[in-house]
């Protein structure tokens, strides 16, 4: 008899409560359980059960060992799957690039979809900034690039735009000193993230101001305006997540917008997991 088997059956009778329950899980006969189990014990040469009034509980023995065979027959149940998965020609990787002025609330519930159905596929994320999805996409790196920059020999998709707005702590003078022009954001200090491109030539919203700190990462830079060091150009839809930062008041109607391209390899797009994370991917925009 498989032994696993048997350990598998052992584990979900004290899982679900009793041998009945089990069995109607297992599609097999509480006797034929309990006979599993019993010369379980007997190839063991302990007792791995015993019982509490009308109740079956696992002895020292049977809990010390259960425990450690729980992640066995976890990982056992997770290469199964994979082979399974493989087998059916569904891609064990996939590596994308997402621009990180992308709201992470756009990209979860994408993965989370991706992972409901393909759970064996591992995702790849690279967070770029400008020029360096489209590097990496061009570079072979990724087959998948969701962010602001075009992508040379490739079509793009644009599925939304994301309106960008000076952003500062609500300490900030430029957040209390009224409303104030180009000049007045030209005069402090802005934050700005760094190109993530090996040539780094694509710039950012508004880099005319002289003080300036240049960070790697948006999470960096939203904790730089916190502190109230300086302003940046950010998505609107970070404020919400933020509410120690605010819209600086303007004189003049100021705005950017920065288009969310889509930029797909064609063998990516062909494999089942790159397919489903793409129709997801749009289906979030489209939503």
């Amino acid at each position: 008899m498989d032994d696993l088997r048997v350990w598998r059956w052992l584990i979900m009778v004290m899982d679900l409560g009793g041998l009945q329950a089990a069995a109607a899980q297992a599609h097999r006969t509480p006797s034929t359980l309990s006979h599993a189990i019993k010369q379980l014990e007997i190839q063991v040469g302990l007792p791995l059960v015993a019982y509490q009034g009308r109740r079956l509980i696992l002895t020292e023995v049977g809990q010390l060992l259960t425990h450690r065979l729980r992640p066995v027959l976890r990982d056992l149940d997770g290469a199964q799957a994979l082979v399974a998965q493989l087998a059916r020609g569904v891609e064990p990787v996939l590596a994308v690039a997402i621009d990180q002025i992308v709201p992470l609330g756009l990209i979860a519930p994408m993965l989370a979809q991706l992972a409901s159905v393909y759970p064996q596929t591992r995702v790849e994320l690279y967070e770029t900034v400008l020029g360096g999805g489209p590097a990496l996409l061009q570079a072979g790196t990724v087959g998948l690039y969701l962010g602001t920059q075009p992508v040379a020999g490739l079509a793009a998709q644009t599925l939304d735009r994301l309106r960008l707005v000076p952003c500062a702590g609500q300490a900030h003078p430029l957040i209390s000193s009224g409303p104030a022009d180009e000049t007045d954001l030209r005069a402090h200090r802005q934050i700005v993230i760094r190109d993530s491109s090996p040539g780094r030539i694509a710039n950012g919203s508004w880099l005319a101001a002289e003080q300036r700190f240049t960070v790697d990462h948006l999470h960096t830079a939203i904790g730089l305006i916190e502190a109230g060091l300086g302003f940046a150009w950010l998505p609107l839809a970070a404020l919400a997540a933020h509410p120690s930062l605010a819209i600086v008041p303007l004189a003049q109607p100021m705005m950017d917008e920065a288009p969310i391209h889509l930029v797909t390899q064609a063998e990516f797009a062909a494999g089942l997991a790159g397919a489903t994370l793409i129709a997801a991917l749009r289906a979030q925009f489209q939503g």
